[in-house]
């Protein structure tokens, strides 16, 4: 009796150890069936145990209940197991499991109730008294439909077992032959408990078979690896592997990750570093990658084929390539999904950086082409920073000249309003982030700049926060600079500089060239002597103005002055005093004139005045205003002081006239000639 119960209370361990390593194992193929079968036939032997140790009747009976949970489901349970090992192709849909599950649940519920019918078991009587704590049952006629049902069963799991031996090679051959070896020892035991009958000890030793069974599926789990989708593979070839492998079973749950998988999961964030197997396998593809939606949808729904998703990180975005591959049963049937990832962050990055390479060299190469196309440096100055916008991300940027030591406002771009500060001059030294790219000669990029750093002035609510400014260098001469500024706090990337840096070196030839055509633009139509408008320039845009009043009905004024007297300045100081005379009247007429009036050398001591929509008395007025100012002005020579008047002539364009600009001068340079008449030093209109 003792030995009964140690065997029994044996049994149980080896069979709840068998449940255990079979839970654990990255299962695919009925492997939970494994694990459910041995944890009845735990159930089952410990039940038989405490049965055996009790010493009323009544506690007896409940416990021989209780024993059949295991008795009712573990010949089902084998087959299931069976079934999903031997990939038979055999589907079973919900209403054949409901059917399965028909008779080992009927067999529970009438085991249960049996007192009231009796038809588990008929009677018992106390088996001989060596074994005098036993009961001797005498089945009822439902005990027998479920013997029945159970043998089929087990004659089946055979069958699919044999079968399955007979068209398996190495490993998996191996595995069926260990499943072979373990079936024989249930039936043995089986049968030697039904045929004793009345006549028997009251020993059942069914669980002690599968207990016994217990020892050959521990050795089919750790020595052949029973239970795992890719047993060969896990050794040869999957542990080797640098691409990640993860492989699924039918139901969507990880059955194993290659060391490539977890390594990288780990490095992702999915599972701790180091997790072992047993945490992993059995558990939902969904909850592992909970935190890589993407991933988690993709293996929850898998589907044959190619797809790049995204990983999301706080450091990097990386780009994986993901292939799924189902595994097949026999007839077609899927029995799980192969899942590799392949890394292809730094293939991706290269794409990308050779189409923005691309992307900038097709910008510069348009770039070039348009701004070589002009060679006006005002028409140039509204091109470079819609230019620049394609190749470099700014929010607000600046175009300035260097001219001595002052830039030159030429061009901005994102501030609004800000087209009044065109022309404007800034001192080097007055902009500190400026100075320094002038200064260094080089590229320069700051991050969280202060207001205080921004060269032009920007409206309250406009916030910078980062700086990029390049240079344009010709022959190592700064010829201006490009200032960009970001809302961003690092605004500006290396990439950023490199492309404004090409920028700007392709910016200083066409800068060059524009500022040599506004030279000699400036030598063609101005006079070299004063700096204002030669003959030939006054007439074109005169004849402009000329044509704009008579269309637009508008009148136009013309002043002539004349030196009183220069002949004797020059031959008594010399040409060189003559020049500085010149220079100055040409200078405080300048500064006496409107922005929209023109002023131009006309002769040699003569200078003329178009003043558009100006009638005769602003005209006249002006023209007092220019005679006063130069009689006040004071030549220094060596000799003396020189004292200058002029003699002026004013004209007024009349409606409907024809040659009207020649005609005007005409008629003011007689008027010219009758205040000369007149004394000198005097206005006639």
């Amino acid at each position: 009796m003792n030995f009964y119960l140690l065997a029994l209370l044996s049994g149980a361990v080896v069979a709840g150890s068998v449940a255990v390593a079979a839970w654990k194992r990255p299962v695919a193929s009925g492997g939970r069936s494994l694990a459910f079968l041995m944890a009845a036939v735990s159930e089952w032997s410990l039940a038989a145990a405490v049965e055996a140790a009790a010493v009323s009747v009544p506690a007896k009976m409940v416990w021989s209940k209780i024993e059949y949970i295991g008795i009712a489901s573990s010949p089902l349970l084998i087959f299931l197991f069976a079934l999903g090992f031997s990939k038979s192709g055999i589907r079973l849909t919900i209403v054949k499991k409901v059917l399965l599950w028909t008779i080992p649940a009927a067999t529970f519920f009438l085991a249960a109730t049996n007192e009231f019918h009796g038809l588990i078991w008929a009677g018992f009587s106390k088996a001989p008294a060596s074994n005098a704590r036993l009961l001797i049952y005498r089945h009822g006629p439902f005990f027998w439909v479920h013997t029945a049902f159970s043998y089929s069963l087990m004659i089946a799991t055979t069958v699919l077992l044999v079968r399955a031996f007979s068209r398996s090679r190495d490993i998996h051959r191996q595995q069926a032959m260990a499943l072979l070896f373990a079936l024989p020892w249930p039936y043995l035991g089986n049968i030697i408990y039904l045929t004793a009958g009345k006549a028997g000890s009251g020993y059942d030793y069914t669980p002690l078979g599968f207990a016994v069974a217990g020892f050959f599926l521990l050795w089919g789990i750790y020595g052949l690896h029973l239970g795992d989708l890719v047993p060969v593979a896990r050794e040869r070839v999957t542990q080797s592997m640098s691409e990640s492998l993860i492989v699924l079973d039918a139901n969507g749950r990880i059955a194993m990750l290659n060391p490539a998988a977890r390594t990288l999961f780990a490095a992702l964030g999915i599972l701790p570093e180091g997790v072992p197997e047993s945490k992993i396998a059995g558990r939902s593809s969904a909850e592992v990658c909970a935190v890589w939606p993407e991933l988690a949808s993709c293996l929850g729904s898998p589907s044959s084929g190619q797809k790049e998703i995204v990983w999301h990180g706080s450091a990097r975005t990386r780009v994986f390539d993901l292939r799924l591959s189902p595994l097949c049963g026999r007839g077609d049937r899927i029995t799980g999904w192969v899942a590799v990832l392949y890394d292809i962050s730094r293939l991706k990055e290269a794409e990308i950086m050779a189409v923005q390479a691309r992307g900038i060299a097709e910008a510069l190469q348009k770039a070039g082409m348009i701004l070589s196309s002009t060679l006006e440096i005002k028409q140039m100055s509204n091109l470079i920073l819609d230019l620049l916008r394609h190749v470099v991300t700014f929010d607000a940027g600046a175009f300035l000249i260097a001219e001595g030591a002052e830039l030159q406002i030429a061009g901005i771009k994102g501030i609004e309003g800000s087209q009044e500060l065109l022309g404007g001059r800034i001192p080097v030294i007055g902009c500190g982030l400026c100075n320094l790219v002038v200064q260094q000669r080089r590229p320069l990029v700051m991050d969280r700049i202060h207001r205080e750093d921004i060269l032009v002035p920007l409206p309250p609510d406009f916030q910078v926060r980062s700086f990029l400014g390049a240079p344009i260098i010709f022959r190592d001469h700064v010829m201006g600079l490009l200032a960009l500024y970001s809302h961003e706090a690092i605004g500006f990337t290396e990439d950023d500089v490199a492309v404004a840096e090409l920028f700007a070196g392709q910016l200083a030839v066409t800068l060059q060239n524009s500022l040599l055509f506004d030279q000699m633009n400036k030598l063609a139509t101005t006079d070299n002597l004063t700096g204002v408008l030669n003959r030939r320039r006054f007439f074109e845009l005169g004849e402009k103005e000329c044509e704009r009043a008579r269309r637009y009905k508008k009148t136009l004024a013309l002043i002539l002055l004349d030196i009183d007297h220069f002949k004797a300045v020059n031959d008594t100081h010399g040409h060189l005093i003559g020049d500085q005379v010149l220079r100055g009247i040409a200078a405080v007429v300048g500064r006496s004139i409107r922005a929209s009036d023109v002023l131009c050398r006309f002769g040699g001591d003569e200078f003329l005045i178009l003043m558009p929509e100006t009638g005769a008395d602003e005209a006249l007025a002006l023209a007092e205003r220019l005679r006063q100012k130069i009689s006040e002005m004071i030549i220094v020579t060596p000799a003396e002081q020189l004292l200058l008047t002029v003699s002026v002539g004013v004209a007024v364009s009349r409606d409907g006239e024809s040659d009207c600009l020649e005609k005007m001068v005409g008629r003011a340079d007689a008027a010219m000639y009758e205040s000369k008449a007149g004394g000198r030093n005097k206005v006639t209109g």
